[in-house]
């Protein structure tokens, strides 16, 4: 499926840049991956298609600026790569902030266990944690989280509680 996938990457690619056959080949040439237009076009639109030695797929990659990953995989229009970078970005973005609210509770189960064994630090480690995250609130905006624990409580977790 990869030959398939390579040949439909090539044609895609090419047009995508608005280059002809003689172009891509002359380009391809150029980057040291001699070839010629006719064998671009048997690549592309051959009955049977030409077949893409390794060398040619790596000189295809770097002439298109993909990696050989991108290249051999299935071909992609722009707009749906686009849009699949975009989502990407999006679910990553998710990623980091779960593991960041993980991280912020761990630190407040922290936070109380050390109150459990201190008491009198309580109100001071409370006075810490408020004025750091005052500074990323001002950075990056409220959050729920952030909100409950500036509206106080006995202990530094009790307002922290997102259901």
């Amino acid at each position: 499926m990869s030959e398939e996938h390579a040949a439909e990457r090539v044609r895609l690619e090419r047009e995508a840049r608005g280059w002809s056959t003689a172009e891509l080949a002359k380009r391809m040439t150029k980057a040291g991956y001699p070839i010629n237009q006719s064998s671009v076009w048997r690549i592309e639109s051959g009955e049977p298609r030409r077949r893409i030695n390794l060398d040619e797929a790596i000189g295809f990659a770097k002439v298109f600026e993909l990696t050989l990953e991108d290249f051999l995989g299935p071909a992609l229009p722009a707009d749906e790569k686009r849009m699949q970078a975009i989502a990407d970005t999006v679910v990553g973005g998710y990623r980091l902030a779960a593991q960041g609210v993980e991280l912020m509770e761990q630190g407040l189960e922290f936070a109380a266990k050390h109150c459990e064994q201190f008491p009198d630090h309580r109100r001071r480690l409370r006075g810490k944690i408020a004025i750091g995250l005052s500074f990323e609130y001002r950075r990056y905006g409220p959050t729920l989280v952030l909100l409950e624990f500036l509206k106080g409580g006995e202990k530094p977790t009790d307002p922290v509680h997102i259901n």
